[in-house]
């Protein structure tokens, strides 16, 4: 997050990393380092995000889609990328199109079925939502049932997002109601662009990363940074360029995503899940990634 708040680009790794794979790994992983992005078997990736960046685009919309062989007005969103803040979450809320935020908190009081319950009462409001007319539903994990702000605590956590936006979209698409509603995840658990991919390719519309966000807020207000960025050490930026930083950093690692595959519109790779999970069970596959190559499970 540091680097990308500064420099406005992913950092660069090595190619020798030797980090066991998240199934193969002793210690805990989330949910995204199971899934690896397939990508088109050439030399030469099927498109160059840098020189052919004006037939790419991460625009997205959200709202209820109507039938396209049908002449009939419609209101939808429209969106320049999928990474948004606070108060474009909140314009969001108070715009033209009814919203409904769901929340993804549970209690452990349900023990080792806990997770199960917690994902069907998930899907169950959000399919009742959608019939009471809601357009976008928001995931959130900084909300309890009554929409009032919490927290994480011993007795209580959280659907991990990615499973979240997986399963309600499968459940809406089985109830014939995925193109009445558009799914947005405000979510603490979203930092890198393969994180951001993962829930794009899912089904979610548009994310809020509050937690990289306050992070980013965090380290540049840091005494630390500051004194850096006065010594010439780091780029002088306001507090709002390095938010900017940030989402340029993501945007420019989805397009890279993207270009693996040869796809140029974000709006297409939306819930295509090109995605090969690695040590993901049928059980689970079933509930939030149906369709997804799983050819090792747990």
């Amino acid at each position: 997050i540091q680097d990308m708040a500064a420099q406005g680009k992913e950092p660069t790794y090595c190619m020798g990393n030797d980090a066991p794979l998240a199934v193969l790994s002793e210690k805990p992983h989330l949910l995204y380092n199971y899934f690896k992005q397939r990508f088109a078997q050439v030399t030469n990736p099927p498109i160059d995000p840098l020189r052919e960046r004006l037939v790419m685009s991460l625009q997205m919309q959200m709202g209820q889609r109507h039938n396209l062989l049908e002449e009939q007005p419609s209101r939808l969103i429209k969106l320049e990328s999928p990474v948004i803040n606070d108060s474009e979450l909140a314009l969001i809320r108070e715009g033209h199109l009814p919203t409904a935020s769901i929340s993804t908190l549970y209690t452990l009081d349900d023990g080792p079925q806990g997770l199960q319950l917690a994902l069907e009462s998930l899907c169950e409001r959000a399919d009742a939502a959608v019939k009471a007319g809601a357009e976008i539903l928001i995931l959130s994990d900084r909300i309890d049932a009554a929409g009032n702000p919490a927290t994480l605590s011993a007795e209580q956590t959280y659907i991990p997002p990615l499973l979240a936006v997986g399963a309600v979209h499968h459940h809406l698409i089985g109830n014939g109601l995925r193109m009445r509603a558009s799914l947005l995840v405000d979510t603490a658990q979203c930092w890198s662009t393969h994180h951001f991919a993962c829930l794009v390719g899912y089904g979610a519309s548009a994310v809020c990363p509050y937690l990289a966000l306050e992070s980013v807020r965090h380290w540049w207000a840091n005494s630390k940074t500051q004194k850096l960025m006065e010594t010439g050490k780091l780029p002088v930026t306001t507090l709002n360029g390095a938010q900017a930083n940030y989402r340029k950093a993501v945007e420019a690692g989805l397009l890279k995503i993207l270009s693996k595959m040869g796809i140029s519109l974000l709006s297409s790779y939306q819930g295509a899940q090109i995605f090969e999970a690695i040590g993901i069970g049928p059980e689970l596959l079933a509930t939030g990634f149906k369709g997804s190559i799983s050819r090792l499970g747990v």
